[in-house]
């Protein structure tokens, strides 16, 4: 049987050189297309040698619609910058996409929704299996401890992360307001100066930029007899990329809908 073809959008960003070595490796998919912003300086670079491994023979290019056509289902882990054009040619050229770009606004998710009508998408602010399960375990404490316990998340990545949340702590934190039954009001992002006594349904977010931290998010539940914490620490990117590629070999055959880690994991 022949191997799945994957193009990748944002090749050749840190989770782009993860998913070109999980696809090189890979018995059941193969790298298709690696798609680069127009200008680049790593045009017509051979994607394999960027990523720290032999030659693929596939060359960063900016064609997209070239990608699109020797490819069977796309991943795009480029920045939002030029996500609605990336997703208006998928939608175009019929092809089902995996997105893992992260910082999109409203308007750009709006967008997925609606591009979802048309072509099969899987969406999800982090592939990594382990974070998935820590999407589940979340909503499982936070419906059991409801307002007995205060609810704190940090989220720790590398210094050169732009957005702040992670995609990932703001799903950590949609998953608490709808198991706790809270709006956001409630959150409060960071602490600062004077504040009174804590409200029972806060939920408060922290971030932490430094070093080179793949990346670390931490639930916290605290009462004033204990403290229970969740936490997922990556080591790898390959725990992502691998995620992705699950999520793209997932697409494969499926109808038209918007689809998240949990369909593809099964949980």
């Amino acid at each position: 049987m022949s191997k799945l073809k994957i193009g990748l959008i944002g090749a050749n960003g840190r989770m782009g050189r993860a998913i070109i070595q999980v696809l090189t490796a890979s018995n059941k998919s193969q790298l298709s297309a690696a798609v680069v912003k127009e200008g680049s300086v790593y045009t017509d670079f051979d994607s394999g040698i960027h990523s720290g491994i032999k030659e693929t023979g596939i060359t960063f290019s900016s064609d997209l619609e070239t990608a699109c056509e020797n490819s069977d289902i796309l991943i795009d882990f480029s920045t939002h910058t030029g996500f609605s054009k990336n997703l208006s040619v998928a939608v175009s050229k019929k092809k089902p996409i995996v997105i893992g770009t992260t910082g999109l606004n409203d308007l750009e998710k709006k967008e997925i929704v609606e591009a979802s009508t048309h072509i099969p998408i899987v969406f999800s602010p982090n592939m990594s299996v382990g974070v998935n399960l820590l999407f589940k375990l979340t909503e499982i404490a936070a419906k059991v401890l409801q307002d007995d316990f205060d609810v704190e998340v940090l989220d720790i990545h590398h210094r050169h992360k732009k957005d702040s949340p992670s995609g990932t702590a703001q799903h950590i934190k949609e998953v608490l307001l709808k198991a706790l039954e809270r709006k956001e009001e409630n959150v409060i992002y960071g602490r600062h100066g004077m504040y009174p006594e804590r409200d029972s349904k806060e939920i408060a977010m922290h971030t932490m930029r430094a070093g080179e931290v793949i990346g670390e998010h931490t639930v916290f539940f605290f009462s004033p007899e204990e403290r229970i914490e969740i936490a997922h620490k990556a080591q790898d990117r390959k725990t992502f990329a691998v995620g992705a590629v699950k999520a793209a070999e997932f697409l494969s055959g499926k109808s038209k809908g918007l689809y998240n880690m949990f369909d593809v994991l099964g949980i």
